[in-house]
């Protein structure tokens, strides 16, 4: 088990509210670095809670995602709306030399309901989970 600050995850969050918020005035690599910050930021929380509730061992970014909504943190329909932007990570890690930054632009657009519902689906977690919270320091914060 791992202990989780939830100073960290929560300062996570808003960030990934922050960088929605900006997408849509991004472009070129501020665009890159947004689209691929949300995918991490995401993940990187989502691990969290997996570590915080002693969830089952991820094996991929998708299966971060897969088992949050295995667990009733997020919604099926937000999980399907990460996979359609998950698949940019490739190109921004790997391809980055021919980014399809309007496709790219456009699918993450189409999709970006799932990151600015993610803040209200972690805490709606938090609050319903009837699992004894043992593995977050700082406690002193709502979620």
């Amino acid at each position: 088990m791992y202990f989780v600050d939830k100073e960290v995850l929560l300062g996570r969050l808003g960030y990934i509210d922050g960088l929605t918020e900006e997408y849509g005035r991004t472009e070129g690599l501020a665009l890159e670095r947004a689209s691929q910050m949300l995918i991490e930021a995401v993940v990187d929380v989502g691990n969290m809670i997996i570590d915080g509730f002693i969830l089952r061992d991820p094996g991929s970014y998708q299966d971060v995602m897969d088992i949050m909504e295995t667990e009733g943190v997020i919604p099926a329909e937000d999980n399907e709306r990460f996979k359609a932007t998950f698949r940019w990570r490739v190109e921004l890690t790997r391809n980055y030399t021919s980014i399809d930054h309007a496709g790219m632009k456009g699918d993450f657009k189409e999709n970006l309901s799932a990151y600015r519902n993610f803040r209200k689906n972690v805490y709606a977690f938090f609050e319903n989970e009837g699992q004894a919270i043992t593995a977050f320091k700082g406690d002193q914060h709502d979620v």
